[in-house]
């Protein structure tokens, strides 16, 4: 196999459109592949327009056949020679970038965890960056999704390549080992969500469910988040919703052996926003219509009681209709008032398994969100989104409004089974309704 250095090889070429890869197979003649850059726009939904560049290899035999990077990677033998190789393709890269004449964007370069830790055995990272004249600022490294025995090593390479002005990026986020530990203990600048999870958040109402708080997390722990792998404009549509920064995939420009022209996604980033403010406020009028019966109904409660109503009769309409789960009535310091009021078709109510969590009287509420906005805003009905009751458990939207019972505040509350309320048309609209 013939590397960077070698007679054969011409890594050492620059500026270069291609590098020639030899395979010495075992008992006959070495095959040769000729080594291409391709480059996937990496586009920021704040600006509109690519920020950054994926550097992929693609690869080509005697007989014109096209090699991904993972086919190529697995015809050098493991070990040195595919450690060479992997930093042959990144050195390929920089050198078609800097040809390219880009001079803003980020460069992502995939890079093995264990050829991250090995790295400074084979030639110095930095070095090679500053030959081919590319500021290390501008380079994303983009550790890939595999397994890696000592952490502790890996963050030590990581934190090189940090110390040097690279940004570090974790690939392929909630696939095997690309996890929460490892964003813990990395730091990444950015995170990639693993495209499985982008095709999931369309047909599946639980990964939509789980989309926009994964990427929330991921904001929290410091880091930009790309969602990876958009094919479709739904896919697009869901990371929108979700409040990603950054987006790739063919849906907005397949890998190219040129740059993509700044504004030549204008036309498409104009229809995605303008079906983002469409499908927002068709959901928002859905769930209008929706939940008016139910707000009608808790404001007749809310009178009802301020008249010196029991509770009983005062929240029966309510209980009444298809979706109420429970009433219940809550005191100002947030413990509850009596027992709930269950609707007959309340599954929980009958469910023995369920006593050790079911509500009583001093059961108290005043961390949940319908409880406090509520008690901010006395007189408006406030809506949660869909979340998990611990009384059920199941996913519920709670209506609560704050009102004046004996010259105290109290929260009239009612929880809706949020499935029976959604149906299929609000199921993939959790992330637009408040917290």
């Amino acid at each position: 196999m013939s590397l960077p250095g070698d007679a054969t090889s011409t890594t050492d070429l620059a500026p270069s459109r291609s590098d020639t890869l030899f395979v010495e197979a075992e008992g006959g003649s070495p095959s040769e592949f000729r080594l291409f850059t391709h480059f996937q726009p990496i586009f920021s939904l704040a600006h509109r327009r690519p920020v950054g560049y994926e550097g992929l290899i693609r690869g080509t035999d005697s007989s014109g056949k096209v090699y991904l990077a993972t086919e190529l990677l697995a015809k050098a033998p493991a070990g040195v020679p595919r450690m060479q190789l992997d930093r042959q393709c990144r050195a390929l890269h920089v050198r078609n970038f800097r040809r390219l004449g880009d001079e803003d964007s980020w460069l992502f370069l995939n890079v093995d965890p264990y050829i991250a830790v090995q790295g400074l055995r084979f030639g110095s990272f930095a070095q090679m960056l500053g030959e081919n004249g590319l500021s290390a600022h501008r380079v994303a490294v983009e550790l890939i999704e595999t397994p890696f025995d000592d952490e502790k090593l890996l963050v030590a390479a990581v934190e090189h390549y940090r110390a040097i002005g690279c940004l570090i990026v974790i690939d392929d986020f909630g696939a095997g080992y690309s996890n929460f530990d490892r964003i813990w203990r990395l730091k990444p600048d950015i995170v990639k969500i693993d495209r499985e999870m982008t095709r999931r958040v369309t047909v599946e109402p639980l990964a939509r469910r789980m989309f926009a708080g994964i990427i929330s997390v991921l904001h929290e722990s410091g880091a930009l988040v790309c969602v990876e792998g958009i094919e479709t404009e739904a896919e697009a549509l869901c990371a929108t919703d979700a409040d990603a920064d950054l987006m790739q995939g063919n849906y907005f420009a397949p890998p190219a052996t040129q740059l993509q022209p700044e504004h030549a996604c204008d036309d498409l980033f104009a229809q995605l926003f303008r079906n983002f403010r469409l499908e927002t406020a068709e959901f928002y009028e859905l769930r209008r219509v929706r939940l008016q019966p139910y707000i009608a109904a808790l404001a007749d409660a809310v009178l009802a009681l301020s008249a010196g109503a029991d509770r009983a009769s005062a929240v029966r309409q309510l209980l009444d209709l298809n979706c109420t789960e429970r009433c219940y009535l809550v005191a100002g310091d947030g413990s509850q008032i009596g027992t709930s009021a269950e609707s007959e078709r309340s599954l929980a109510a009958r469910d023995r398994r369920l006593t050790p969590i079911r509500p009583v009287t001093g059961t108290n509420w005043q961390t949940k969100p319908f409880f406090r906005r509520a008690i901010e805003a006395p007189g408006k009905v406030q809506i949660t989104r869909p979340y998990l009751s611990a009384t059920g458990p199941k996913f519920c939207v709670t209506l609560s409004y704050a009102l004046s019972l004996n010259g105290s505040y109290h929260v009239l509350c009612v929880d809706l089974d949020f499935a029976a309320l959604a149906g299929d048309d609000l199921a993939f609209g959790l992330t637009k309704l408040p917290l």
